[in-house]
Order: structure tokens, then C-alpha cells, then sequence
């Protein structure tokens, strides 16, 4: 009977671990030097997370490459994981702008 609140538990885990990782990717794109540390620990944190193979490959390959001092290539690596994190977001609706005469203020 539980299974039910197992699954969406477990998932909002797995949702919340791959947010953490693109935080971690963001992170180490804004300070590629100091990335190994922060995506170290970030994969660690999706060790019992499904995580697409590009996504993972993609930030081994960037770690390999900042510990070289390759900059460029881990900054596209990164960015490439960003997108491929960034592809299963759900939307999020934001609210149009409100125009004159939309809302109407009651006066007394």
C-alpha cells in the first residue's frame, strides 16, 4: 500500500539530486578552476539517482579536462550537461504583466 508514496518520495529525491548537479555544473561553469570539488560531490549526491549517460559523461569529461588545465573544453563540456539537465525541467508559468485597467482598486 505504501509503494505509492515510496515512488513520489524516491523521485522527488531523484528530482532534487539532478537540480543539485546542475546547481554544482552552473557553479563550476562560473568558476572552472575550483570545479572538481563541486561536481565531485554533487555525482556523489546521485549515486542512487537514474542520471542520463551523457549527463554523466559529460561531467567526468569536464572534470578530466580542468584537472589538465583545459578550460575551453571543460567550460563546453559543462555547458553541454547544463542543457541536457536543463531539457527535463518541467515549465514554469509565469504570470504576464498587468496592464492598466486590469485590476480594479475599490474605492471609498
Amino acid at each position: 500500500m505504501g509503494t505509492g508514496l515510496e515512488d513520489r518520495s524516491s523521485r522527488r529525491v531523484g528530482v532534487m539530486a539532478l537540480e543539485n548537479l546542475d546547481n554544482a555544473v552552473c557553479l563550476a561553469l562560473a568558476n572552472v578552476e575550483n570545479a572538481h570539488e563541486v561536481l565531485c560531490d554533487a555525482l556523489a549526491g546521485c549515486a542512487d539517482t537514474v542520471l542520463p549517460a551523457q549527463v554523466r559523461a559529460c561531467v567526468e569529461a569536464a572534470e578530466e579536462h580542468a584537472a589538465f588545465g583545459e578550460w575551453r573544453e571543460a567550460r563546453m563540456l559543462l555547458t553541454v550537461a547544463h542543457r541536457l539537465l536543463s531539457r527535463g525541467r518541467r515549465a514554469v508559468a509565469v504570470p504576464a504583466p498587468s496592464t492598466p485597467g486590469d485590476v480594479i482598486v475599490n474605492q471609498r
